[in-house]
């Protein structure tokens, strides 16, 4: 009898080990929250103004980033605004003194290539057409590549939200975002072997003649063959007015969980990607239901870079933005997203991101 028992109990020891070990690795496959702090935050900041600032005011903006700890910028590269009216000719010298201010202040760069000149697009109102015929994104994307990748420019996003008729018009194709994707990566590593490429930060719209979810968007791209033309998969995980840590199956939340874009990655087999989150933020004012207090503000932003440093397979966190794009009395909420206002006081929300490691 004792030793019928010992066997049972054995049994169960061994079965419960088991059980344990395909528990652990479900975790890791669908990537779910380790308990590790997995190395110094990757701090990084949205900072579309810099393109509007003379030289001395961008230099004392580099300063600043550097006192609060900015490892991370993502630079807008607006093809558009580039090249408004032939390929023959480059507005780039603004481009230029950003590059070489964060090379000075040791500052990395996430390159975003997106949007799309008249003259490309087959003569649509630009600039969220997507260009008529791909390979000529992948030249200026190419351009880009060769232009910086000595600077130390080797990470590049490619369009923004093309989830969104907003920024694809008149609305998201997977396939055609997939030619874009591809004409793109292809000109990159050919240029620069070693360069990351990020698909396009997906926006979290419901479903509509003009959106799709970004789920949706992103198994929509692995259906469409994209899984070889890009290193990690670039989300916009806005929560606001929640924090990202309620579980309450919010953008964040779907991001990470196995019904999210982490599910289906492994659902493809390449959960082993990052993802990087290249916009997060909350509003302070403007007429929305995003819009939350600035003491708010502090908390979301807090538990985003918490729950980001407990994850292996997040990329860096780009917060959006650096400062408010308006004086105060603007009913966009899209001006209020910084952690300075607009007059450069400082938010609540400036100490907590200096105080983040």
């Amino acid at each position: 009898m004792e030793a019928t028992m010992n066997d049972r109990n054995g049994r169960q020891v061994l079965g419960l080990a088991k059980r344990v070990a395909r528990f652990v690795v479900l975790l890791v496959v669908l990537g779910f929250p380790s308990v590790c702090r997995c190395g110094p935050l990757q701090k990084g900041i949205n900072a579309g103004d810099l393109l509007f600032m003379p030289p001395l005011e961008l230099r004392s903006r580099f300063a600043e980033f550097r006192d609060v700890g900015v490892k991370w910028l993502r630079v807008e590269f607006d093809w558009n605004r580039i090249q408004p009216d032939s390929q023959d000719t480059y507005n780039i010298q603004q481009h230029d003194r950003i590059i070489a201010l964060a090379r000075e202040f040791n500052i990395s760069v996430l390159g975003l290539i997106y949007f799309c000149p008249a003259w490309a697009n087959g003569g649509h109102k630009p600039p969220a057409y997507p260009p008529a015929d791909p390979s000529a994104f992948g030249r200026f994307a190419a351009y880009l590549a060769t232009r910086y990748a000595s600077a130390g420019v080797r990470h590049w996003e490619i369009w923004n939200e093309p989830n969104l008729g907003g920024s694809w018009a008149p609305a998201p194709s997977p396939p055609q975002y997939v030619a874009l994707l591809k004409a793109a990566y292809e000109a990159i590593k050919n240029v620069d072997g070693g360069a990351t490429v990020v698909s396009g930060g997906l926006a979290q719209p419901n479903n509509t003649g003009t959106t799709m979810r970004a789920a949706e968007f992103l198994d929509a791209l692995y259906r469409n063959g994209a899984r070889h033309f890009f290193d990690a998969v670039g989300n916009h995980p806005y929560t606001s007015p929640s924090p990202p840590d309620r579980t309450d199956g919010n953008s964040w939340q779907q991001m990470e969980g196995p019904d999210g874009l982490r599910g289906i990655m492994a659902g493809y087999h390449d959960q082993d990607k990052a993802i990087w989150v290249t916009e997060y933020g909350a509003p302070t004012d403007g007429e929305a239901n995003t819009v939350i207090s600035e003491t708010a503000q502090v908390q979301l932003l807090r538990s985003a870079f918490e729950l980001a440093s407990q994850r292996p397979n997040l990329g860096p966190i780009f917060w959006y933005n650096f400062r408010d794009w308006c004086p105060k009395g603007k009913t966009d909420p899209d001006c209020y997203y910084g952690l300075l206002r607009f007059d450069n006081s400082r938010k609540p929300s400036y100490a907590a991101f200096m105080d983040l490691h």
